[in-house]
């Protein structure tokens, strides 16, 4: 048997800026405001619940906080050209040059800032933090990365039981 809590709405959001690479061409910069959901799926504590809703809600709202008001850059794009300088980042897409000032930047180890990555991110995000707290009761967990209304990219991830 198994249960399933779902975590989402509320203030599980961040705004942050990006672009993405595709067909060897470059997105222009652009931004959105995102939302993230979050299905814990599992069996039941002596307690008699999956994971507290409180803590799993505190848990997102740090990272929410650690991603917002952030340009992201994919560390691990072939098409880009990412230097971090002292005080700025640079990134080049063929003639396009780009500086940020690092304090606005966010450097990830993803090949590319779409909602589909920043589940997987974040879904790494979440289970290194639940590993912190113990999650021996847990099976899987889904993330949920909402870019605009009615668009969402989910990443799943099994947990060992």
């Amino acid at each position: 048997m198994s249960h399933k809590i779902v975590v989402e709405k509320g203030n599980l959001r961040f705004s942050a800026a990006h672009f993405i690479t595709f067909g060897g061409k470059c997105e222009r910069l652009h931004g959105h405001n995102y939302a993230l959901s979050v299905e814990l799926e599992g069996k039941l504590t002596g307690d008699g619940y999956v994971f507290d809703f409180v803590e799993l809600k505190r848990i997102l709202r740090r990272i929410c906080d650690f991603l917002d008001h952030r340009f992201l850059i994919p560390l691990e794009n072939e098409y880009l050209g990412v230097k971090e300088g002292e005080k700025e980042w640079e990134v080049r897409f063929g003639e396009r040059r780009y500086l940020f000032p690092a304090q606005d930047v966010l450097p990830l180890p993803v090949d590319n800032i779409t909602a589909e990555r920043l589940a997987e991110y974040v879904c790494h995000q979440v289970v290194e933090r639940l590993a912190e707290q113990g999650m021996a009761n847990l099976s899987s967990i889904t993330v949920g990365v909402e870019e605009a209304l009615g668009q969402t990219a989910y990443y799943t991830q099994p947990l060992g039981q």
